[in-house]
């Protein structure tokens, strides 16, 4: 159980409030109550967290796990709202204690409008539910009415806090999209509930995205709208393809020649079948005759990084990832074949999200402000090690995207896997977050590492599959404290060739933790799974 997120950003929050106490001293009693309020959250989690972790007192945790997670998720909005409201502060213009006090008096009134209370009151029942479960843990007992109550009142307040953003499997619309299935950066609703969201200003990230070496942004990519297919230009030769599942044309690009994404699926991984559940292989974005899109691709300086073959089903689709090395701007070409002649399909990374369905991957557009998605590809895969590379990869090249890329990243998780463990590492000098999954349908388990703060905040960085290894006597031993050495460990890199992961001298694969707690999580989650 990692709850380490959830106790780190209830500190910043307070952290955040406090810088509201010398510009409204009038609301100096109110802002010292939250700040009390939001460290007593904290310090709660962080109980939780060692009595998970406890002998004696672990048994326990299947007992309060579901409404645990309720009252992270709900807790996680909320803190997220304060965090936006407190970016508002850098782009407000006027005296300092007017901006404080017009941000403050959003704030409150943002609360009330959505629950008909305070945030002080949420808080303060969040605190009451968490001392509930904590009391659970050890074996105690609490008073079942209030806690009903709060439980009630939690699960309203989250249906609620769910509605405002994407409905991701029910919204999903299987009928080709129509031209006025836009995106959220150019047709944004204001009406609706999505809208209400603040964008977070964007802040320095700790892992650079590669130097946009053009001054300017290409004409292609310069106005607020993309379409489905690029503009008509003379007709060109298909590039050869083989037919083998994963392909790669030489470029005279040497950076996409270079590409990590050119390696990762043409490196052997083990493979774990998954059942086929779900629609067969298919694009469904809007076609326009006429076009050649890879002669456009190639006109705007994009060269192919790899491609890859879904066949079954009487399908037989191939899809594409295009790249330009001045801004790494990344377009995914989906290619379907008909009797004498193929479909193009072609959207910028950056305009899709990526669901999981069944033994499917569904990449989506935003619609309505982002308040709902629309079914442009559903590709299936037979294993889950392809479908997890992919949705890394997927993730990966629309993050380092430096033209135009992508904030609030809301499908950085799996749907069907379940998060085991969660710590920080230091990794070739940056800080990362590491976290254990475990997939429901398939029993894989795998390690990830991701980007930890800002822009590219949970960027994948690495994953390793590890379902055979921890079976292993010997696979894993902790050299110190904070340090654990695993003797085998094959990483799936999403990064840059300057990468390097820590290693002995003997081959073994060093995570370097950044706390002791951290490391003893990690080896009794390990412990746990062998």
């Amino acid at each position: 159980m990692a709850l380490y997120d959830s106790y780190k950003t209830a500190e910043a929050v307070a952290e955040g409030f406090r810088y509201f106490r010398e510009p409204l001293q009038e609301y100096n009693t109110e802002i010292t109550r939250l700040v009390a309020q939001l460290y007593s959250i904290s310090v709660s989690l962080k109980g939780l967290e060692d009595l998970t972790r406890h002998r004696a007192y672990h048994h326990n945790l299947p007992a309060i796990q579901p409404d645990l997670e309720l009252l992270r998720a709900s807790l996680k909005y909320t803190l997220e709202d304060v965090l936006d409201f407190f970016d508002d502060l850098e782009n407000r213009r006027g005296d300092s204690s007017g901006v404080y006090k017009q941000i403050w008096v959003e704030l409150c009134s943002h609360f009330v409008a959505e629950s008909q209370e305070s945030l002080s009151t949420r808080l303060a029942k969040y605190n009451s539910f968490l001392g509930d479960l904590n009391r659970i843990m050890k074996g105690e007992y609490p008073d079942t009415r209030l806690m009903s109550s709060l439980r009630s009142n939690i699960k309203g307040l989250l249906v609620h806090q769910d509605s405002r953003l994407a409905p991701r499997l029910g919204s999903l619309s299987l009928s080709s999209p129509s031209s006025s299935s836009s995106s959220s950066s150019s047709n944004a609703d204001p009406g609706s509930p999505a809208s209400d969201r603040r964008p977070r200003s964007r802040r320095s990230y700790e892992r650079a995205r590669p130097a946009h070496s053009s001054p300017q942004s290409p004409i292609s990519t310069s106005s607020g709208t993309f379409s489905d297919i690029p503009p008509s230009v003379p007709d060109a030769p298909d590039s050869p393809t083989t037919s083998t599942t994963a392909t790669s044309q030489s470029v005279d690009s040497t950076s996409a020649s270079d590409h990590w994404a050119r390696r990762v699926f043409l490196d052997e991984h083990p493979k774990t079948a998954i059942p086929f559940v779900g629609e067969s292989s298919k694009c469904l974005g809007e076609l326009r005759e006429g076009v050649n899109v890879k002669a456009w691709l190639h006109s705007q300086g994009f060269e192919e990084l790899f491609e890859l073959a879904f066949n079954g089903d009487e399908t037989d689709l191939r899809v594409s990832f295009y790249l330009r090395d001045d801004d790494n701007r990344v377009r995914i070409v989906c290619k379907s074949r008909r009797s004498r002649s193929s479909d193009y399909f072609c959207l910028p990374l950056n305009l899709l999200e990526i669901v999981r369905v069944g033994s499917c991957l569904q990449i989506c557009r935003r619609r309505r402000g982002g308040s709902e998605l629309v079914l442009w590809a559903n590709l299936k895969f037979g294993t889950i090690e392809h479908m997890v590379i992919f949705f890394c990869t997927f993730l990966a090249l629309r993050s380092q995207d430096s033209g135009r890329p992508v904030e609030r990243i809301r499908d950085y998780e799996l749907d069907e896997e379940e998060e085991l463990f969660g710590g920080q590492i230091v990794d070739d000098d940056f800080l990362h977050a590491l976290r254990v999954y475990r997939d429901n349908v398939s029993g894989a388990v795998r390690l990830q590492a991701s980007v930890h703060k800002g822009e590219m905040k949970r960027m994948p960085v690495w994953t390793a599959f590890i379902t055979r290894s921890i079976k292993s006597r010997g696979w894993i031993r902790r050299l110190n404290p904070k340090t654990v050495v695993l003797r085998d460990l094959h990483r799936v890199i999403f990064t840059f060739p300057n990468y390097n992961p820590p290693m002995t001298p003997k081959g073994e694969h060093i995570l370097m933790f950044k706390n002791r707690s951290d490391a003893q999580g990690f080896m009794d989650t390990i412990a746990e799974l062998s």
